[in-house]
């Protein structure tokens, strides 16, 4: 009778958790409209689901870890959530609300739910299949990276086709212009300054203004489709699960942002192609390593540091926390990572100053201030009264402060006349002037930082309209040098453009997420829960440098488009894997295996 009570019981909580999470569903999607889901069949169909899932969870066997780790992780996905909600809807998280944290009280049940299945669950593979098992081990081997990287090509080759010679878009104008003037900064990569200068400056040109372009995006498109060919090829040889290295080879065939970008000048391209390699270099420093992949590993890390130096620190910090992970192969480590960032600093420095490049800190500075420009602005601009006696000193370093408004999720129109000389000559003084601010209107502080960075931590947010341009260009900014009439664009051209500019992609259910920036946010999250959990040194190594690279994004970016996150995006499948080889356990046939 007494475990017939205990049943009934944990059956009405089960119902009660199960209809909060639905209701509050109901008032937490990404609309004003309650009866969209609320008065919906599809509102009973979503109950009995939650209710499955909840009451499964129910009965996992839990630990005092597990529960702690499960309860924080459903908490912070659900303030997400919610912030990122009203962040889209109100320009205002009401971070200050009470109906607000009520909102993620009742969905945060489901999202703990969730996170002890996915820490729980067992799912037996049957490999049972002898062509599932060649195909998957055949993708791990030097001919299936060869055979990977040919099929990548293959299917990209009609982005180049139909956007022939390539998008001139994003600073590569700029670029170039500096590298035909002689006056090039360090603002960008000099070695991408130097591609682009060479391939579309000095190759391009009178009537063969095409071939420039058609050149360098040849180059970015071998190295692009390399990389992602060798991450699958990686993924291929650790995963348990075979669904995995095949969704993630379609993934990077089939959706267009991934040619489109082999095809753009910008230099985050060959950084995401570095970044995955390098990645993938400090794996395997978990085993024994061989002399050919210690130099590879300094090579690509100078490239890396070389194609985004804000990645420098990225690189140094993710090394440290690596260090103290590995229990073989820290010094070796910690030796060839000195080498490299030591490479770094001479190519940084005295090599540029003697090819005559400018220095910009001047510029890095501004861009790295990015979040408290777009505070300090945004609080003046919304509370003028509030703010009277602190105007003209905030002019002094913000004299454009009124244009945050209507450009609030990129901090350009704020950023590029703020006083960096003065901050640096009185930092305390900015410092007090940043203090005096928040404290009196501290929601607006908070409610910046939320639309300038909101695409990096909501998954399910949509595209932001207070910006200037697309989250992914399809289209050239400018003429290229020698190009007397712009090119005419084709049916299927515009479609794609039209596909990216109106944001199609994001009324497709389930595959939209594949376009999300905060995706990878989300998976890494559950990923460092569950290695933490396991106290899985291994597998918490392959967060490391992906999270402290998102951290830097979130702290420093002054927007949030697909080039800056593209790295994160790409390695989603390799983020994916330590989730599933954790759910999954494997059953051969023994003729087969």
């Amino acid at each position: 009778m007494t475990s017939l009570d205990k049943e009934n019981k944990r059956s009405l909580i089960v119902v009660t958790l199960s209809l909060i999470s639905v209701i509050g569903i109901n008032i937490t999607i990404k609309t004003n409209d309650k009866t969209i889901f609320g008065n919906s069949l599809y509102s009973l169909l979503a109950f009995i689901a939650i209710f499955l899932v909840i009451n499964k969870s129910s009965k996992i066997p839990r630990t005092k870890r597990k529960n702690v780790i499960s309860l924080i992780l459903g908490i912070t996905i659900s303030i997400c959530l919610i912030l990122g909600r009203n962040t889209l809807l109100f320009d205002d998280t009401q971070i200050f609300k009470l109906k607000t944290w009520l909102k993620v009280l009742m969905v945060t049940p489901l999202w703990v739910a969730i996170d002890l299945m996915l820490f729980s669950i067992k799912i037996k593979v049957n490999y049972h299949n002898p062509y599932i098992l060649k195909l998957k081990n055949y993708f791990s081997t030097k001919k299936g990276l060869f055979t990977l990287w040919v099929l990548t090509i293959i299917c990209w080759l009609p982005y180049l086709v139909i956007f022939f010679p390539g998008i001139y878009g994003y600073d590569g104008p700029f670029q170039v212009q500096q590298f035909l003037t002689h006056k090039i900064t360090t603002h960008h990569p000099f070695l991408h300054t130097a591609l682009l200068g060479i391939t579309v400056g000095k190759l391009g040109g009178d009537s063969k203004w095409w071939l420039g372009l058609f050149i360098y995006s040849c180059i970015q498109l071998l190295i692009f489709s390399f990389s992602l060919s060798y991450l699958v090829n990686y993924i291929s040889k650790h995963t348990k699960s075979f669904c995995l290295p095949i969704i993630t080879l379609l993934t990077f065939l089939f959706v267009p942002f991934y040619p489109i970008m082999a095809i753009t000048t910008t230099k985050n391209v060959i950084f995401s192609a570095l970044f995955i390699i390098l990645e993938i270099q400090l794996l395997s420093f978990y085993n024994k390593i061989s002399r050919k992949q210690e130099l590879l590993f300094l090579i690509v890390s100078f490239l890396a540091m070389a194609f985004l130096k804000q990645s420098l620190y990225v690189y140094i910090i993710s090394v440290i926390i690596l260090a103290f992970l590995l229990r073989n192969n820290r010094k070796k480590l910690i030796t060839l990572s000195i080498i490299s960032v030591a490479f770094f600093a001479v190519f940084n420095g005295p090599i540029l100053s003697m090819l005559n490049v400018v220095n910009s800190n001047s510029d890095t500075f501004k861009e790295a201030l990015s979040l408290p420009e777009c505070q300090i602005s945004r609080a003046v601009v919304r509370h003028p009264k509030v703010y009277s006696a602190e105007i003209d000193k905030v002019k002094k370093y913000l004299p454009d402060y009124q244009k945050y408004e209507p450009l609030e999720s990129i901090s350009d129109p704020v950023k590029s006349t703020f006083n960096s000389k003065l901050v640096k000559d009185k930092p305390i003084e900015f410092l007090k002037l940043y203090w005096q601010i928040g404290k009196k209107e501290p929601q607006e502080y908070i409610n910046a930082f939320c639309k300038l960075s909101v695409r990096l931590w909501d998954p399910d947010m949509n595209e932001d309209t207070y910006l200037y341009e697309p989250y992914w260009e399809t289209e050239g900014l400018a003429k290229l040098p020698g190009q007397k009439e712009g090119q005419r664009v084709s049916k299927i051209q515009r479609e794609i453009q039209n596909f990216s500019n109106n944001r199609d992609y994001e009324k497709i259910p389930v595959l939209s997420l594949l376009f999300s920036a905060g995706l990878p946010f989300f998976i890494m999250l559950i990923g460092i829960a569950s290695a933490w959990q396991d106290r899985d040194r291994k597998n918490l190594m392959l967060y490391v440098m992906p999270f402290i690279f998102w951290i830097f994004l979130l702290i420093f970016s002054p927007v949030i488009l697909l080039r800056y996150v593209l790295p994160l995006i790409s390695m989603e499948g390799l983020l994916l894997m330590p989730i599933l080889n954790k759910m999954f356990f494997i059953s051969y046939n023994k003729k087969y295996s």
